[in-house]
This record gives structure tokens, C-alpha cells and sequence, in this order.
């Protein structure tokens, strides 16, 4: 089942799902948004609101919800999920979910359920290359990710963006989450396709990297254009003023007119999206790796019903998972259509540390 299937990333799941040759059922709030791609797909629908989710999920074993804003979709979809013995998974960012399907890891495994949020875009390839930074330096401390978009952002991640600016950054230090200010921090990241300024962010993976690989500090960043990771940390001041709900009702707004239905397919298909890593030891010594993928969107669809159909072949106990944890770390190294490179161990080089200030 795709929840949230007429979304602009749900529908694209569903696709990908039909590709793989599956039928997925759709569903979501609207019958009236799901009538359209069910009767052009031949698909079966069923429209119901998450709080009544558990009533409406007869012969379903897997769950992909695509149905931002996941604050609102995600724990009352996974409640039913557990409740009926379903797989759960979905395509955020947002670190309040990430922590509240990691608080139902015993719910899980008493009952065999995955739950494992976050298989699309965010978080798949970062958790991917932390863990096998980690696996290359086993007694890392500190942990450094990038991304750069390659192209527009997709209105849920702006959405998610927007909404978090009230919180600041957050960071993870000596393995607690630490909220700092925005523009914390800037680096010029080597990406595999060339150096990029990059602000720091609150990522995902600043909670689920902790659970892959339990490095104590980590920060993610996102790559922008120099003078907006200045305009980020100056915007700081006024968290207060752009955390209001009517002043986050009309940046969402100008986000929507900016970004409009996401790209076209031919920008899906040419756009690629990078990642980088690094991880560091109180010693000095360092290793980094690189990822390079498909567009945003054609990124999240297919690890999305990827990852989702592996849960079909599982025969290990249930709980909550992250990507790699999942998947294995080298899951996207034999892919078609990603790089993945990892550079060897060395020496201290000058490593930028998560406590350092904006450069």
C-alpha cells in the first residue's frame, strides 16, 4: 500500500512499485485525488484518514507512506502498522519521527514488524556512506555529511526545511542532540563532482547515524550557494519571528510558487545528486567517501519500493531499522546509475570538527 499516493512523490512510488511488477493499493485522505490514478493505473483504492488507518490495512503487508507533513501521518500509521503486523515504511527527513519509530523498537520486535522510516532520498545514501566510513575507521569520534539537491528541492523537504527553522541546528555531541543556532557552521565540501559551500542543517541523520554506527558527534550540511549560508546564519536572530505559524503559512506559500509541481521528467531523469562523508579520530586520522545518484525524486521512488520489497524476503526479527542497517551499507555500491567511493585512511589533514564555528 502507498499512502499518500496522489502526492507528487507518491504517485512516482507507485510508478516505480508498477515498474517492479507490483500492484500496489493506493490510498490516502481524498478519494476524489486517488479515483484518477487508480482507474489510469487499474489499481485498487482506499481513502481513509490515518486516525482511522488500522480498520482499512485487510491484506496488506507492506506500507510506504508518502504523506507529508509526516508529523502528522507518520506515528498514527505506524500505531496501525504494529497493531496489524505490517511493514512500515516512509520517505521523510524529520528527525521527530526517526525518534519516535526508534521509541517503538520493542513494540516491533515483539511483534516482527520493520519499521524503518526514511528510504528514499533522505536518508539512504548518507546512512549508506556513514556506515561504511565507519566500517573503514572503526574508532571514529566524529562524523561529517553533505548533500547537495543537484537540482530544486522538493516541496515536502522545503516544507519540512521551513519548519524547523524555529529549532535552529541541531548537532549530535559526545552522543546527545544539541540544538545550536542556524548557519552553525559552513565548510567547502568535495563533492565527486566539484567543491561546494555548504551550511549546516538539521538532518535526519544527525539522530539515525548515531543508531547506524554510534559515532558520538556528527553534523550534516546542506550544499547552497555561499552568500545564503551567510544569509542563514544571519537569519538567526529572527527564529522566533519566522517560527510563527503566519509567517510559516507564507513562506510555505512563496516555497509553493517558487518550486511549483517539482521538475519535469526530463529533468528527473539528466539531474544527479551528490554526497559526501567524512569521519574523524581523536588521533588525526580520517577517511571520506563519496556518493553520486539519480535525481531527488527518481532517487526516493526507486530505493523506496526497493528497500520496501526486501522486507518481503526478511527472515530476521522485526524492529526499528535504519537504511543500513537494513539494506547493508554497500546497498547502493552495485546499483545502477549510483558511484560510491571511499578514500583510504590517512593522516590529519585539517579536518573541520562539528564544534567549529562558521568558517
Amino acid at each position: 500500500m502507498v499512502y499518500g499516493a496522489y502526492g507528487f512523490t507518491g504517485e512516482l512510488v507507485v510508478r516505480e512499485a508498477i515498474a517492479q511488477g507490483r500492484r500496489p493499493i493506493l490510498a490516502g485522505r481524498n478519494e476524489a485525488s486517488l479515483k484518477p490514478l487508480a482507474d489510469k493505473f487499474e489499481l485498487p483504492l482506499r481513502p481513509f484518514d490515518v486516525g482511522d488507518a488500522a480498520e482499512h490495512l485487510d491484506g496488506v503487508g507492506t506500507l510506504i507512506n508518502c504523506a507529508g507533513p509526516f508529523a502528522s501521518t507518520a506515528e498514527p500509521l505506524i500505531a496501525a502498522c504494529l497493531q496489524r503486523g505490517l511493514h512500515y515504511f516512509d520517505v521523510t527527513g524529520e528527525i521527530s519521527i526517526f525518534q519516535a519509530a526508534h521509541k517503538q523498537h520493542e513494540a516491533a520486535l515483539k511483534t516482527g514488524v520493520i519499521l524503518c522510516p526514511g528510504v528514499g532520498f533522505d536518508i539512504v545514501p548518507t546512512d549508506c556512506l556513514a556506515a561504511l566510513l565507519k566500517q573503514a575507521l572503526p574508532d571514529a569520534t566524529h562524523l561529517e555529511l553533505a548533500f547537495d539537491f543537484g537540482t530544486l528541492p522538493s516541496m515536502g523537504t522545503t516544507r519540512t526545511a521551513i519548519q524547523s527553522i524555529g529549532d535552529g541546528c541541531l548537532i549530535r555531541e559526545n552522543g546527545v542532540l544539541k540544538s545550536v543556532r542556524l548557519g552553525y557552521s559552513t565548510i567547502k565540501v568535495p563533492f565527486a563532482s566539484a567543491d561546494l559551500w555548504a551550511v549546516s542543517l538539521p538532518w535526519g541523520d544527525v539522530f539515525t547515524s548515531h543508531v547506524s554506527t554510534r559515532i558520538p558527534n556528527a553534523i550534516v550540511y546542506g550544499a547552497l550557494p555561499h552568500a545564503v549560508c551567510w544569509l542563514v546564519r544571519l537569519s538567526n536572530p529572527l527564529r522566533g519571528f519566522l517560527a510563527r505559524p503566519g509567517v510559516q503559512k507564507k513562506l510555505v506559500a512563496l516555497a509553493g510558487r517558487f518550486l511549483g509541481d517539482g521538475p519535469d521528467e526530463s529533468k528527473r531523469i539528466s539531474a544527479r545528486t551528490g554526497f559526501w562523508g567524512r569521519v574523524t579520530t581523536g588521533d588525526g586520522r580520517e577517511c571520506s567517501g563519496t556518493i553520486t545518484g539519480p535525481s531527488v525524486y527518481a532517487m526516493t521512488a526507486e530505493l523506496a519500493v526497493a528497500i520496501a520489497l526486501k522486507a518481503e524476503s526478511w527472515e530476521q526479527d522485526g524492529g526499528y531499522f535504519t537504511a543500513s542497517m537494513l539494506v547493508g551499507a554497500d546497498f547502493l555500491s552495485n546499483r545502477e546509475g549510483y558511484k560510491v567511493e571511499v578514500q583510504r585512511v590517512s593522516e590529519d589533514t585539517g579536518a573541520v570538527r562539528q564544534s567549529d564555528p562558521l568558517h
